[in-house]
């Protein structure tokens, strides 16, 4: 039996009786002590688990861990805590740090200034981690945090400021007991995790199983299944599985799922059949869940462990008699102590396992065991870990020690072992390795530079033992780079260790003061160097493409860093250092090249030779080596660290020293190397450039994509300035050791150019085209080795950036994306990168959602332009020349040369680089360059360009003239190739036609050299000027320009000619088909088969009918919403200013989703289709959706949808296609005239009895066949006439609407299957959309009469008039065999429902107040048009006094100070005395009465005017939306002046002002009655007589912060959803209502767990059909529309206009106005359905949106 062995009830029972509390202390000792003889005493009774008693443990064990979970009340600011429901904000500052792994916590960066700086934030799901706000270290600057004032640490300032208590002192007593009972609890663990796997493997038969160890006494047969989280499976592929494999129900499966994600693992099923058990866990597993078996007694060991581990952590945010740090100091005391060897059976067996752990602390064994964890116990533990770190300097050394004598266990169990690497261990070396103090003591104390550098030579040479990476590696082990090394992803993380290590200045002080570091660090450079080497394939294309260089690169990429890095530690090196490790490196590579070492795979290498070349007269000894038939590879890291050692150079004396006058630097390398070991030595960087040069030119070709891609990312994207730029570099330098003549016949040599560049055009494998390509790239490198001094100058940083910046924003204006394209990747993550981009250029902002912020090169650094910069290709070279010349021609310089920069290096090894120009080897480079092209072969045709060709090797001798002057001139004339010279040549092509691109630039330089050497002259052939009269221009201007004016008025006389005869044509034609009256309308034709629209057949426009909850309600007063009622504008067709985001988020402004309004909306996208086209078009449809049945289509055909074929918009009828009533030839009469005549009309009629059957009783005058479910509308479809199949497709849309939002309507109607049943079709389709329609154009401004009306659409138009044909056709359908005398009947009835004096009759009994008045004015346009410009003015009215009813309503229980007062009336000049008319309309009701006489004196005439305006002015805007769409000849034009919206609006409708209403006897008659007839059931029954008004004023969606990362500030409460009650992992904003949702979570579904998510589900009770959510960890905004959906780009844009959708690049983010509006728009204008089919029509969706 083990010494110590624990019972779970025991334990439990002990735990339950601490009485810690996170802000109260502990009041006394003894749970300490007997908790401490408790462990130590207890034996182990016999633990019984089996399917019936392991619930009831497992709820021991939840009780234990629910009630040791506490939230301290003052957590540390310098701890990330967080849980798994929490979202951690990180900030970063740039300017401010000394890396990028330093980070502050939200708190301390919005008290701090960092106006200007470049700032990335980062969201964290997980916990852990430290705000490095306290640490001094790590920052540029003292940044002055108040939180962590005088760089106290954070512990000691979060104590100051939040306890002012002093602490009580504790007996040692207590404090031993204490220390006591933490050990024992760490002892306790260790002994469970001693018998822990490391893997997850399940045991492959019963007989494995058994011999599993275990810490179980008695051996007990209870077996547990225990599945353990992963990132391949989603939650319902899990739930499946385990219902599938296990036979739990779907609730059981589901609560192990969100456990194990929640936890890490959790228990499937305890039992004693351990066959049984073994066989589910092994079919679990086919499916690629992890799952292992083991003892129950083990796994519960464990779990107790877990909860132990939770318990620690909630020790370290208590406090003992008020003091903070004691059991922290105890916590890390005793983890520092070691632990007791008696503590359990297996301590001999793991110590010999772990030797390095046996003398040291409880810390290191919980390092070692850190993979034997699971997710949740991991982030405890490395909380744990942070929390000891932040207490003090010492504390953190100390951990820092012991983790670094760990830290190669820790690396062995991440690369190898370790499941779960996000969570693993090794990333708490970014704590570590980021402080410049203990990254220098563990790098000079603890070796851990030199560990890790074994590490990388082990893992990568695949020298792994019993998944231990061997140490030490053998250095001569080969590399294969298809092994799992080179496949596996998790080494990035320890090449980023390294190079974080070598970014601390005090570890760069102990790099570069000897050569133990560059010595190790080359010597595994080395080892990756020249592998995977590549051969030219001939005759045949390659057979099999492997793709492994893509794995070779991204270790490239990742050791370049390094080298890097490495080679920045430099910087401040002593000159001895210096060149001491600069012969170490090259000592490196020449042993490696000589095959000395065997660091090259024999296979593929050999020893170099050398040959003699014979080059103009001289004889070389150079590599013998060819490119075409040998194998090259790009990778050569020791020559890149080379290269970044040789950049240091100016740190070098630049005195000459002896004869040679050599400097310093070459004076020491001559002594140990000679030229044919530097030759060796840049070797392999001349391979590849020429590697590069012969793919470029087509010679690869069958080697197919892998050759240029490898091409691709080393030139041109990730590895250019980290690889390829250090090539050129290394040749440059060459020049400069040793002879250039002899570097230059080794590069000719490599290129095979050596015959080419003697005047041998000729080559035995190279076709003429192929040379072309060589050449270019041969002079492309030797203009960079000759003209670019960037790097000998040793730049520094800020101007290294300017000059990046400069030339990849030379071409023109590009967004920053692309700019970070062009720009080495290492200057981008610079602070000062952002600062120098803002000085050279100009941004221009983001002005449209489709449009990003751009920069623009200011116009004084075009100067600094160089197109012959090395980072340009050929067509971004010519390119920019283009650019420059055009600039250059607009300043007036008649001279287009674009001339190389001269430069001057002062001092330093390199001050004599431009002596190589003086090269004779040069000079004939340039010579046969420009005389081949000139006087051979022409290339054919799509080749390389010549001309460009020739421009380069021109521009070497411009750069040459410009640095050596008169010097270049004597050699260029002097010497001669092939009986003439370099100076001859260009003057006898300055004149042929075939070198006329290249003229100027041979001007240039042979004025130039005229001026040198006057003699240059007499070879020079220029053709005399012939000197031109001014009289003889000035005749050539006057006849080119009559010549101009005579084909201008040729032009002129045929196109009248053309337009005379074809005007008569038309007349002719329209004459001949016009009838009497008019001609008929133009119409545009079907989009199906284009064939025109007419009478003959029935067609529509397509349109969409969707239910909506658009329309808003004014709310109550009182809400924060009544502040914008009494906010309203006073114009509405006026642009308002933008509404933007809070600047804190403290809360979501938005409009609760209670008062919004149920109808349906009708849009349409104006597409005219027959309706036999659109039948045939649903079939296909209907045909698709069977052919696709796996893809989620963008239509429904349960709901009738289709998708336009044009515009892809969203449909579901159509629309009959109706224009605009044309103006009466006769008077239209005065309003009063119309009444008067109306009622003598009425008085002569007689009761039409068969149309008071089609009346619903409720005495509301409605008609009974405009209902949605009216059960009178003809079943068969042959009882419907010619056109009414249009009509048919919108009462079907709207009836299958109307069946399903029954329960959402508040109006009375009749029961399903009744006459009259459902929707009413003018107020909920017509009525409804009318005031959606109004609402979206609301704060739309623009000038004239009726401005707004001149934004809205003709779709809007047609929208209304296809409504009203709609009624009027199911009109007639009901009445087909009546006379036409019918709509008159129809036209009495609606004027009886005016007229108060009817209301006596049982059918409009109901009061006429209580009715929309746009449901009427819909009604009058289908059987009554000629009604409109009269029945306007009296749904005013009628309006008018709904709104005064309403306010007395509305108004009953307000209070002052929900709505205060106003100083004075505004509008009394048309509105007249709103005191007056509240008093005339509300004395028929003895309650109205007396309520309006206490609302007037509670708020007063002016602010009761104000409130009558707001809510009387949607209606008007309503009517005049109405009149423009069906009679727009009522509207009469207004001047507008300074009249306000209202006003205009008035007079364009000839409605008289309430002000003159005693002018109109007839109004008011009218309107006493209403008021009557409202007043007599007021009286009665006041509850049947409410009114709610509309929202007056400006629709908004939630208004979301100015700053996105404002939203994690502290404010748990606004990112807390309100369904499950926890801060989520994806959290999502409901822009309609601003609530805030689970996306895509389990924990919100509903009782379907398999159908709805959280979103769709808040999504029906907000907005109805539609939702639209800000997903904000993603940054993108969701459309959801029924089951489908789709997403779209954000809101927000970062400060270079650019969106970021997922945060990928971890800029701020900064609230864009016009993005948000159009957001806006969309949900206003009915769009969401619509832009969720489009997205779905353009690709394959696989469905599931109603998961989210």
């Amino acid at each position: 039996m083990p010494a110590m062995a624990y019972s779970t009830h025991r334990l439990v029972q002990v735990f339950s009786k601490s009485s810690i509390r996170p802000s109260g202390g502990i009041t006394t000792h003894s749970f300490w002590l007997e908790t401490s003889c408790s462990l130590r005493e207890v034996s182990c009774p016999r633990l019984r688990l089996d399917h019936r008693t392991s619930p009831q443990t497992m709820a021991y064990l939840e009780r234990v861990s629910t009630y040791l979970r506490k939230e301290s009340a003052a957590s540390d600011a310098s701890q990330l805590h967080g849980s798994s429901s929490c979202t951690l904000l990180t900030l970063s500052v740039r300017d401010c740090a000394m890396d990028d792994s330093c980070i502050m916590c939200a708190r301390c960066f919005y008290s701090t200034e960092h106006a200007g700086h470049v700032v990335t934030f980062c969201i964290s799901q997980q916990p852990g981690g430290s705000c490095d706000c306290g640490d001094p270290e790590v920052w540029r600057h003292p940044i002055n945090c108040p939180h962590h004032q005088n760089g106290a640490s954070t512990s000691d300032s979060t104590t100051k400021s939040s306890d002012k208590r002093a602490p009580v002192p504790i007996s040692p007593n207590l404090r031993d007991s204490m220390a006591r009972v933490i050990g024992c609890a760490l002892d306790f663990l260790l002994d469970v995790l001693d018998y822990s796997p490391e893997d997850t493997t399940l045991p492959s038969s019963y007989e494995a199983l058994m011999d599993q160890s275990s810490a179980d006494p008695l051996q007990k047969e209870y077996w547990a299944i225990v599945l353990w989280n992963d990132e391949k499976h989603s939650y319902d592929e899990a739930v499946a599985h385990l219902q599938h494999m296990t036979g739990c129900n779907l609730q059981q499966a589901t609560a192990v799922v969100l456990r194990t994600d929640d936890e890490g693992r959790d228990v499937i099923e305890v039992a004693g059949d351990a066959k049984r058990l073994l066989e589910t866990a092994h079919k679990i597993s086919t499916v690629d869940l992890t799952v292992t078996m083991r003892r129950a007694f083990d796994i519960f060991r464990e779990h107790m462990a877990a909860v132990i581990i939770e318990w620690l952590l909630d020790l370290l945010q208590c406090h003992v008699g008020g003091d903070k740090h004691i059991l922290r100091e105890l916590v890390a005391a005793e983890l520092f102590s070691s632990r007791r060897p008696d503590s359990s059976f297996l301590y001999s067996e793991v110590s010999k396992q772990y030797p390095e752990a046996h003398e040291g602390g409880r810390i290191e064994w919980l390092f070692i065991y850190h993979p034997r964890l699971w997710k949740r116990p991991r982030l405890n533990l490395k909380q744990i870990y942070i929390t000891i770190l932040t207490m003090s300097q010492e504390n953190r050394l100390s951990v820092a020690i012991h983790y670094a004598k760990m830290f190669h266990r820790i690396i062995d169990s991440y690369l190898l072992v370790d499941r779960e690497a996000e969570t693993s261990i090794k990333f708490f070396a970014l704590d570590l390795f980021t402080v410049p103090s203990v990254a220098a003591h563990l790098v000079k104390e603890c070796g851990v530079l030199s560990r890790l550098l074994s590490v990388i030579a082990g893992f990568f040479t695949n020298q792994i033992s019993n998944k231990r990476i061997v140490f030490p590696p053998d250095p001569n082990h080969p590399m294969d780079v298809e092994a799992y090394p080179f496949r596996s992803k998790r080494y990035m993380p320890i090449f980023s260790d390294i190079r974080y290590i070598c970014n601390n200045h005090s570890v760069q002080g102990i790099i570069s003061s000897g050569t133990n570091a560059t010595s190790e660090f080359a010597a595994v450079c080395a080892m990756f160097m020249g592998i995977q080497p590549n051969k030219r394939a001939r005759g045949n294309h390659v057979e099999y493409e492997s793709d492994s260089w893509i794995n070779v690169f991204n270790v490239t990429l990742s050791l370049s860093r390094v080298v890097k890095a490495f080679g920045e530690a430099f910087t401040c090196a002593s000159p001895s250092a210096l060149l001491a490790c600069i012969e170490v490196v090259m000592t490196q590579i020449q042993r490696a090249c000589s095959m000395e070492e065997t660091r090259l795979d024999p296979n593929f290498y050999s020893a170099p030779t050398f040959h003699t070349v014979s080059f103009q007269g001289a004889n070389y000894r150079t590599i013998e080596f060819d490119v075409l038939s040998g194998w090259v590879s790009f990778h050569n890291a020791p020559h890149w660290l080379l290269a970044e050692l040789l950049k240091q150079a100016s740190l070098l004396e630049s005195r000459q020293t002896g004869a040679t006058h050599q400097t310093v630097l070459q004076s020491a390398i001559a002594e140990k190397f000679d030229d044919a070991t530097i030759l060796q030595i840049i070797e392999f960087p001349l391979r590849v450039l020429a590697l590069i040069a012969q793919v470029r030119a087509g010679l690869w070709v069958r080697n197919g994509f892998p050759i240029r891609g490898q091409l691709v990312h080393y030139r041109d994207f990730m590895l250019r300035e980290l690889c390829y730029d250090q090539d050129l570099f290394l040749l440059q330098t060459a020049m400069i050791l040793i002879d250039p003549n002899l570097v230059l016949v080794s590069m000719l040599d490599r290129f095979q150019l050596l015959d080419w560049m003697s005047g041998n055009q000729a080559h035995p494998e190279c076709e003429p085209t192929h040379l072309a390509g060589l050449v270019e790239e041969l002079l492309f490198t030797l203009i960079f080795c000759t003209g670019d001094p960037s790097n000998a100058l040793q730049l520094p940083l800020e101007a290294i950036c300017k000059r990046e910046i400069v030339h990849a924003l030379a071409p023109g204006p590009i967004s920053f994306t692309d700019l970070c394209k062009r720009v080495p990747e290492r200057l981008i993550e610079e602070a000062s990168f952002e600062h120098v981009l803002q000085n050279v250029s100009v941004f221009r902002k983001a002005e449209s959602i489709l449009d990003t912020g751009s920069y623009e090169l200011k116009e004084e650094f075009y100067e600094e332009v160089d197109p012959f910069f090395y980072h340009y290709t050929r067509a971004r070279r010519e390119e920019v020349e283009g650019v420059l010349k055009s600039k250059m021609a607009k300043n007036g310089s008649k001279d287009l040369v674009i001339l190389p920069k001269p430069y001057k290096i002062p001092a330093g090894p390199y001050a004599n680089l431009e002596t190589v120009l003086e090269s004779p080897v040069l000079l004939q480079i340039i010579f046969y360059t420009i005389h081949n092209f000139v006087y051979g072969a022409p290339l054919t045709e799509g080749s390389v360009s010549t001309d460009a060709i020739i421009d380069q090797a021109l521009h070497l001798a411009t750069l040459a003239l410009i640095q050596l002057g008169p010097r270049f001139t004597t050699i260029a004339r002097q010497t001669r190739f092939s009986d003439t010279s370099l100076v001859e040549m260009l003057c006898e092509i300055e004149t042929r036609d075939s070198s006329k691109a290249s003229r100027p630039r041979i001007q240039w330089c042979l004025d130039c050299m005229t001026e040198h050497d006057p003699s240059v002259r007499e070879f020079r052939q220029l053709p005399e000027a012939k000197p031109v009269s001014d009289a003889s221009m000035e005749a050539k201007k006057k006849a080119a320009k009559a010549r101009q004016d005579a084909i201008m008025k040729q032009f002129a006389d045929a196109q009248k000619m053309f337009m005379e005869t074809f005007d008569e044509d038309e007349e002719e034609e329209t004459s001949a088909n016009q009838p009497q009256s008019e001609v008929e309308e133009a119409l545009e034709p079907c989009i199906l088969c284009q064939e025109k629209m007419d009478s003959s057949r029935p067609f529509g426009t397509i349109a969409a009918i969707h239910p909506s909850r658009l329309v808003r309600y004014s709310p109550p007063p009182g809400t924060p919403q009544w502040s914008d009622v009494l906010r309203s504008p006073e114009s509405l067709d006026k642009e308002l200013p933008v509404v933007e985001g809070d600047a804190k988020a403290d809360r979501l402004t938005a409009f609760p989703s209670r008062y919004l309004r149920f109808g349906t909306y009708s849009s349409t996208c104006g597409h005219m289709v027959h309706h036999h086209c659109f039948s045939d078009y649903m079939e296909a449809i209907r045909s698709r959706h069977r052919v696709q049945p796996q893809r989620h289509q963008p239509e429904c055909l349960e709901r009738g949808e289709f998708v336009c074929p044009l515009c892809k918009s969203l449909g579901n009828c159509l629309l009959p296609v109706n224009k605009a009533t044309t103006k009466p030839t006769t008077r239209i009469p005065p309003f009063a005239e119309w009444l008067r005549s109306l009622g003598i009309e009425l008085l002569r009629s007689t009761p039409d009895r068969q149309l008071e059957r089609h009346q619903f009783p409720s005495g509301t005058g409605e008609f009974m066949f405009w209902a949605a479910e009216d059960t009178a509308w003809p079943t068969d479809p042959s009882a419907l006439g010619s056109g009414d199949e249009i009509a048919s497709t919108v009462r079907a849309a709207t009836a299958m609407i109307s069946r399903q939002s029954a329960p959402l309507r508040t109006r009375p109607e009749p029961m399903a299957g009744e006459r009259g049943a459902g929707l009413y079709i003018p107020d909920g389709l017509g009525a409804y959309t009318l005031a959606a329609l109004e609402v979206a154009y609301r704060g739309v401004g623009a000038t004239g009469t009726t401005r707004f009306l001149q934004k809205l659409p003709d779709t809007a138009g047609q929208c209304i008039r296809g409504i009203v044909g709609t009624l009027n056709r199911l009109a007639v359908v009901q009445f087909r065999s009546r006379p036409t005398s019918t709509f008159d009947s129809m036209r009495l009835a609606i004027a009886k429902r005016l007229l108060p004096e009817w209301t006596r009759e049982e059918q409009y009994r109901h009061p006429f107040l209580l009715r929309d008045p746009c449901s009427v004015l819909f009604e009058c346009a289908a059987v009554a048009p000629d009604f409109i410009p009269n029945i306007v003015c009296a749904l005013y009215y009628a309006s008018l006094l709904r709104a005064l009813f309403a306010l007395i309503q509305h108004l009953l229980t307000s209070s002052s100070s929900h709505t205060p007062s106003l100083k004075s009336t505004r509008h009394t000049s048309f509105l007249g005395s709103v005191a007056v008319l509240l008093k005339s309309a509300a004395r028929h009701s003895p309650i109205l009465d007396r309520t309006a006489d206490r609302i007037l004196d509670t708020i007063g005439e002016a602010r009761l005017e104000q409130l009558l305006y707001a809510h009387t002015l949607p209606t008007l805007r309503s009517l005049l939306i109405f009149a423009h769409a069906v009679c727009p000849w009522a509207i009469n034009p207004v001047d507008e002046s300074e009249m306000c919206e209202y006003e205009r609006i008035l007079r364009a409708l000839s409605i008289p002002f309430p002000s003159d209403l005693h002018n109109h006897e007839s109004i008011q008659v009218l309107l006493a009655g209403w008021c009557t007839h409202y007043g007599q059931l007021y009286t009665i029954a006041a509850s049947e007589c409410l009114i709610r008004l509309e929202y007056p004023n400006v629709y908004h969606l939630a208004q979301l912060p100015t700053i996105l990362d404002y939203m994690w500030q502290g404010n748990d409460a606004l990112l807390t959803c309100a369904r499950c009650n926890t801060m989520p992992a994806d959290p999502a904003i409901c822009l309609i209502c601003g609530a805030l949702c689970c996306h895509q979570s389990y924990c919100c579904r509903g009782s379907d767990w398999s159908q709805r998510g959280e979103c769709n589900m808040h999504t029906r009770e907000c907005s109805g059909p539609i939702g639209i959510y800000f997903l904000l960890k993603r940054c993108v905004v969701l459309y959801l529309y029924g089951d489908s959906g789709s997403f779209a780009p954000p809101p927000y844009v970062d400060s270079h206009g650019e969106i970021d959708i997922g945060l990928r690049r971890g800029r701020r983010q900064y609230l864009h106005p016009v993005r948000m509006e159009e957001i806006r728009k969309t949900w206003l204008l009915n769009g969401v359905p619509s832009a969720v089919s489009r997205r779905i029509e353009v690709q394959t969706d696989a469905g599931g949106w109603e998961s989210l």
